[in-house]
């Protein structure tokens, strides 16, 4: 089994008193981000790195903070987008200034996930309570629709994730309440193959897989059990991986040329394995929510949040063998 090691640079109380949700990003410039929301959305943080300070806070309250998704604008800037109860909520990413004209007002949106279209132009994809997957345009907010022709999924969408493909375009995975697994055309909106009965419960995360031979999407469902999938086939991709816990939060990153996922649940042990094997990778790392950031050195930042709020990043590296 390889083992990584993990070194902390930083450690930052966020100032509530159980846990909430880190988001590592990489800005326009190359530049690492750090940002931090709290459920209730009463709060959404953006943290210095390196030094722990706080560098905005956007304290205004919105309906909830569900997920939080970075969109990297044409010609430079960053937005953040917000996926609330009422919608979806935007941000200057650098400033924390409330963007009210990008605002989208519809269903509870669960997950959020970005990606690119052909024509390098960003595309936000969101996971509804209404049981649709939606698109919209990463620079401006309009909505550019959502499953064709109103066609819903089998129950609420939970989750969504984007799959770059190596032509340039791009397929949006959803999962939903009952287990079901969907693809999309992330121009188009139109389906992609036959729906796939890929869990027993819920699907709770759906993430794309790194550095993969195959193009290919993670999912979990409430019960913490990992599957891999082909995004064009539908066909799972080797064994499924046993977590042993709840899963709260799934990441993904390259370290030293190979993917890696990061899982975190509730008995707050961040764990680790080969994206495309499978096999399982050492690491002494606790949390109950993880983010992840690949480095162009080989190694990765961690970001982990404790049940007191504490907010913990680390670098992480495999011990040379």
């Amino acid at each position: 089994m390889r083992q990584m090691i993990a070194q902390e640079i930083t450690r930052i109380s966020s100032g509530f008193g159980h846990a909430v949700r880190p988001m590592l990003e990489v800005g326009q410039d190359g530049q690492a981000l750090l940002f931090s929301s709290v459920p209730d959305g009463s709060e959404v943080h953006r943290w210095d790195l390196r030094t722990g300070e706080l560098v905005w806070c956007y304290d205004e309250g919105m309906s909830g903070c569900n997920d939080m998704a970075l969109t990297r604008l044409p010609g430079g800037g960053v937005s953040l987008a917000v996926a609330t109860e009422d919608g979806v909520e935007w941000l200057d990413a650098w400033t924390g200034r409330h963007r009210p004209e990008l605002t989208w007002e519809g269903w509870t949106i669960w997950d959020l996930s970005v990606g690119l279209v052909p024509e390098g132009r960003p595309v936000l994809v969101g996971a509804g309570h209404d049981g649709e997957v939606y698109r919209w345009d990463g620079v401006s907010g309009a909505l550019l629709g959502s499953s064709p022709g109103g066609e819903r999924t089998s129950g609420t969408v939970l989750a969504v994730g984007f799959v770059p493909l190596p032509d340039g375009a791009g397929v949006i995975v959803s999962g939903d309440e009952n287990g079901w697994i969907r693809r999309w055309d992330a121009v188009t909106g139109d389906p992609v193959g036959e729906a796939v009965e890929g869990h027993t419960s819920k699907i709770r995360i759906v993430k794309a897989l790194p550095s993969a031979g195959e193009s290919g999407f993670v999912s979990s469902d409430q019960k913490g059990l990992l599957r891999r999938w082909n995004v064009l086939t539908g066909a799972p991709i080797g064994p499924s991986i046993e977590t042993g816990t709840d899963v709260f939060a799934l990441a993904t990153a390259d370290v030293s040329g190979g993917g890696l996922l990061f899982a975190s649940g509730a008995d707050e042990i961040i764990r680790a394995w080969d994206a495309d094997t499978g096999e399982a990778v050492e690491l002494s790392v606790q949390g109950a929510v993880v983010s992840a950031l690949a480095q162009p050195d080989g190694t990765a930042f961690l970001a982990t949040s404790t049940a007191l709020g504490d907010i913990v990043v680390q670098k992480c590296a495999f011990v040379a063998e």
